[in-house]
């Protein structure tokens, strides 16, 4: 018997604002709001091994972990994301002496390079100037202010509003135009737009992407978001060019920077997931930096190699992977990218694919122009609670929702929350490394399907 399978609630505008700050260096996010809409971020996020500890402000240079002890009033013994707890009366009277209490505590006990603070949704409506409160209380210090005031909007685009929020705000060095801060004759420098930490293993992409980028002569000047430190982000006008990895997050992040600074910037086809993409988007960005993919490109030929020779071996004993079906319920980006490398290079065959969030046109007409040529836009029309998948590629919460209903199949995480899994080896879904990585995952899940 099957039990009754919900459809788990996507992450909304107010996580992708929080997960943005939360991916930079030395920085605190102060959530403005009712417990409720801090526990989910805060238990999320305590599966990100970046800057797990808190410190308590230095003295003499000693940095001295803070206590669990000290973690009582306002991080409710967690260690991200603290909350000012409003309530009934905080709605009325309003919300500003709770935040001056926060950030006294914080600026008092925890150690920090910059402080965001992030207004939920119910909080912006109460009408309170926060941003005044916040200079008064942290003279000279770097701090954000972020609204969000839209109850419906998805991820992907409050993480592209705090982006921008956050460039408008912090304070960049004198020379802002991007032609003064830039040296005749050094190694060239991007800055790499729409990696989140929400990614499931985000820290082997950055990893990843750097090293392949150094492969072709070319240094990252930041990943905005995606475990910066505030120095790279002041540092962002003196990039070449912006490589947006996910438009949906990082479109108008470029936009604003080619106004603003005059950098050109690059936008990826798909997510660098597969050999095919990563091949396309390094070999695109060493040309308009006049720089040599050929390293790149030799490393994904042996790879390609390794790969095949492994694939093959299954494929003669079982017929695998092809023709095996997968499913997968993320952002339309993901689905897109996922679903080009398991289709187009393992021969799978998609079964439901569900896109979370709010699909733009661009990536939807992508999506569909894949599916139409691989004959299978039937895959977008069926419910994820009737997949009949081998494969399920998601978040903890959709497979957890799909197994406690008594389907069978394999799952495999590709963002947060996750299934409780500690990684202690870097792992990656991007890249080279993460080509092969994704392969052996598909590989041995269907393997335990046998």
């Amino acid at each position: 018997m099957t039990g009754h399978c919900s459809t788990p609630v996507s992450p909304d505008g107010i996580t992708g604002m929080i997960f943005v700050m939360e991916g930079i260096r030395g920085c605190v996010t102060l959530l403005n709001g009712p417990m409720g809409c801090r526990f989910y971020h805060s238990t999320t996020s305590q599966f990100l091994s970046i800057h797990p500890m808190l410190y308590l402000p230095s003295k003499g240079g000693v940095r001295v972990p803070v206590d669990y002890n000290h973690l009582d009033n306002w991080f409710f013994r967690q260690q991200r994301v603290p909350c000012t707890y409003l309530d009934g009366d905080d709605y009325v009277f309003g919300s500003i002496e709770k935040v001056r209490d926060g950030l006294n505590y914080l600026r008092d006990n925890i150690h920090f390079e910059m402080l965001a603070v992030v207004n939920s949704p119910g909080a912006s409506l109460i009408g309170d100037r926060l941003a005044d409160v916040i200079k008064e209380t942290l003279p000279g210090r770097d701090t954000v202010m972020l609204e969000s005031p839209g109850f419906s909007e998805g991820f992907d685009r409050g993480y592209e509003q705090a982006c921008l929020q956050l460039l408008r705000q912090i304070c960049f060095s004198d020379s802002e135009k991007a032609a003064d801060a830039r040296e005749k004759g050094k190694v060239p420098s991007v800055n790499v737009l729409g990696l989140s930490i929400w990614n499931r293993y985000f820290e082997g992409d950055r990893e990843e992407l750097a090293g392949l980028f150094e492969d072709c002569g070319i240094s990252v000047n930041c990943f905005l978001g995606a475990d910066c430190s505030c120095d790279e982000i002041r540092r962002i006008p003196q990039a070449e060019l912006n490589v947006v990895l996910d438009p949906d997050r990082g479109l108008e992040t470029a936009g604003y920077l080619e106004e603003r600074f005059g950098t050109p910037y690059y936008v990826c086809d798909t997510l660098p997931i597969g050999f095919d993409a990563v091949e396309k988007m390094f070999s695109d960005i060493s040309r308009i930096l006049g720089t040599d993919p050929v390293r790149v490109l030799e490393k994904s030929r042996k790879a390609r190699a390794l790969a095949w020779y492994k694939i093959n071996g299954i494929y003669q004993s079982c017929g695998l992977p092809q023709g095996a079906l997968f499913s997968i319920a993320a952002e339309c980006r993901a689905v897109l990218s996922y679903s080009a490398f398991l289709m187009e290079y393992l021969g799978m065959i998609p079964d439901v694919l569900t896109v979370t969030g709010q699909m733009q046109p661009s990536g939807q007409r992508k999506l569909r122009e894949l599916l139409e040529k691989n004959h299978a836009l039937q895959a977008l029309e069926r419910p994820m609670t009737k997949t009949r998948a081998e494969l399920v590629f998601s978040d903890a919460n959709w497979i957890g929702s799909l197994m406690s209903s008594g389907r069978s199949f394999c799952g495999i995480e590709i963002s947060l929350p996750g299934m409780g899994y500690t990684d202690l080896v870097k792992k990656s879904h991007m890249g080279i490394t993460g080509a092969l990585f994704l392969t052996e995952q598909v590989l041995n899940g269907l393997m335990t399907r046998l």
